[in-house]
């Protein structure tokens, strides 16, 4: 009963609904809605849609992170912000940004351990910037 929260990459969201979708946007937010999940439609522009709706664009994503593990990463992250009391679609939104931003910052060749050490620097960063 508490929230769920999918994060396919695009080979797992063809495998999962038969359709690879030129409608990225408009696919993520259907399947959201008719599921009653909260979606994270991962790539270098990641998809977050929620069950009413809602969707949001997060591009600060980088093909550095097609990297083995660092879904976990990301999926660790959206927990972590579900059990500070974010609901499901800031908790991925946020964790979907920061996550991107880590694989940016270290670029081509990362692994799924440097992208989580890196969170706490990413925020840390963001924070500074407000």
């Amino acid at each position: 009963k508490g929230p769920t929260v999918l994060t396919p990459h695009d080979g797992e969201w063809a495998r999962l609904t038969d359709d690879a979708g030129a409608d990225r946007i408009a696919a993520t937010r259907e399947f959201a809605t008719t599921h009653g999940v909260t979606v994270v439609r991962k790539g270098p522009t990641t998809i977050v849609a929620s069950p009413d709706g809602e969707t949001r664009v997060v591009t600060s994503g980088t093909v550095a992170l097609a990297s083995a593990g660092t879904g976990d990463v990301l999926a660790g992250a959206i927990v972590a912000l579900l059990a500070r009391g974010r609901d499901e679609l800031d908790a991925a939104t946020i964790a979907a940004h920061v996550h991107g931003a880590a694989g940016a910052r270290l670029g081509p060749g990362l692994v799924a351990s440097e992208v989580a050490d890196s969170l706490p620097v990413v925020v840390a960063d963001l924070l500074d910037r407000r």
